[in-house]
């Protein structure tokens, strides 16, 4: 692929803004010079990468292999779902959509159950809805373009319409946009993405990247994101874009297969040192003014610029490893506790432990995947009949392991609170600092618990 040679080095744009004839208030009156951020090119780089930066990158590779994250099948399959909720959940908080955790598995729920797939907008525009949506897209993302031979940019735009069905003008922006500021100029902007002319060369480098990097994936992952979001290419959506591709980087190179590393988690709780990273990605100081008439100074070289975002990248994804084994263990806990819950039954009831191959496990297995259920849905994760998952819903009931509530109008469904409240404490503690709500209270908005079991 011939670079084009806008992407030969890192440079700048001028425009010039007209402010619009409406604007009544003197501050959305300003017109003048701007300067739109022209990127360097991925493919054919002007950047080398600090062997520091490289082998701490392989170690935290070689961490995330360890984990057996490519592993998709069985109880792994359910539990990387779970990681995968905790993920969507938390770039959607990052985009202000908030919902407990109760919500948003009814709301799957509600959608395996009337179409059969959790990967359908259904028109709702509930913050539940809206965060189901993003978790359908994830899934997307990491199962459809995560298996692609390669990828185009229409494969990336079809991404932002399945993510924002409603948009009025999807696809590729032909506007100017900018971070920060005022919301009618960029006169007071803290970035502002190549100009509409400048995009198209950019996003085709991205892509050529994306299909065929010569570093390791998780670098990749890393510039695939920096790059993503310096463009910021679409009217709407480019911060769940991004995030979605961080994921489908990691499953194209074989470390992630049917999973995701909590790395938003990370990048939302350090977003102080997230912002600082893409601007040094970007080689612009804080504060540069974006309008004025001289071109913007430079604060880093491109490979200093490009080393320094890497950095943070590679930490926020080692303390993503921490996080997922953490949550595991959880997971495994509820695991064990169930089952001892369930011979506990038996024993008090003078009733026999369900044998092995019993719908009883099949359906323990399967619920960090679901946390709530109802009776044709377990059948169908479980491959069982309706009255044998219904008998084994009941079992669990009596147990003590499930609760029956209602779950959509008139439709009754089996749910796990234990669960539920995990993914709600789970989304607190890697709202704090120290991913400890012990040692640290949460630095951002993050979900309550469920009210306590009577």
């Amino acid at each position: 692929m011939m670079v084009d040679e806008r992407l030969s080095r890192m440079s700048w744009s001028v425009g010039e803004w007209t402010p619009p004839d409406d604007a009544r208030r003197p501050r959305d009156r300003w017109g003048g010079t701007y300067w739109s951020y022209q990127p360097f090119s991925l493919i054919e780089p002007d950047w080398r990468i600090d062997p520091e930066v490289a082998t701490e990158a392989s170690r935290v590779e070689r961490r995330i292999r360890a984990q057996k994250f490519h592993e998709s099948t069985g109880k792994l399959e359910a539990i990387s779902r779970y990681l995968l909720r905790s993920e969507a959940v938390s770039s959607s908080y990052i985009e202000g959509l908030r919902s407990n955790a109760r919500n948003i598995v009814f709301e799957e729920l509600k959608r395996l159950e009337r179409t059969g797939t959790v990967v359908t907008n259904s028109g709702n525009t509930s913050a539940a809805a809206e965060v189901a949506d993003n978790i359908a897209a994830l899934t997307s993302a990491v199962n459809r373009l995560g298996a692609a031979e390669n990828i185009t940019w229409p494969d990336i735009e079809s991404l932002q319409a399945e993510l924002l069905p409603d948009l009025n003008q999807p696809g590729t922006r032909d506007r100017q946009n900018w971070v920060g500021g005022s919301d009618i100029h960029p006169g007071q902007a803290e970035f502002i993405p190549p100009a509409p002319a400048d995009l198209m060369p950019a996003v085709q480098d991205l892509v050529a990247f994306m299909n065929g990097a010569a570093t390791g994936s998780l670098i990749q992952a890393g510039l695939v994101h920096a790059q993503f979001e310096t463009l910021h290419p679409f009217a709407d959506g480019n911060g769940r874009i991004g995030r979605a591709l961080i994921h489908t980087v990691l499953v194209r190179g074989g470390l992630t297969e049917g999973s995701v590393l909590p790395i938003s988690q990370v990048l939302l709780t350090r977003s102080d040192e997230y912002v600082t990273g893409l601007m040094a990605f970007r080689g612009i100081p804080h504060g540069a003014d974006l309008a004025t008439e001289s071109e913007p100074a430079r604060e880093l070289s491109i490979s200093e610029g490009v080393n320094a975002w890497l950095a943070h990248f590679i930490s926020a994804a080692d303390d993503a490893v921490d996080l997922a084994t953490a949550l595991k263990a959880e997971l495994d806990e509820f695991d064990r506790d169930s089952r001892e819950i369930i011979a506990a039954h038996a024993q008090r009831t003078g009733t026999r432990i369900p044998r092995s191959d019993s719908t009883v496990w099949k359906i323990l297995d399967v619920l960090p995947k679901l946390p709530a259920l109802t009776i044709d849905v377990a059948a169908r994760l479980t491959g069982t009949t309706a009255t044998s998952a219904q008998s084994a819903l009941e079992h669990l009931v009596a147990a003590g392991v499930l609760e029956k509530r209602s779950v959509d109008k008139g439709k009754r469904g089996y749910v796990s609170n234990d669960l539920l409240n995990l993914l709600n404490s789970t989304q607190r503690k890697w709202a704090s600092t120290r991913f400890d709500t012990r040692i640290s209270p949460p630095g951002r908005p993050a979900p309550g618990t469920l009210p306590e079991r009577r």
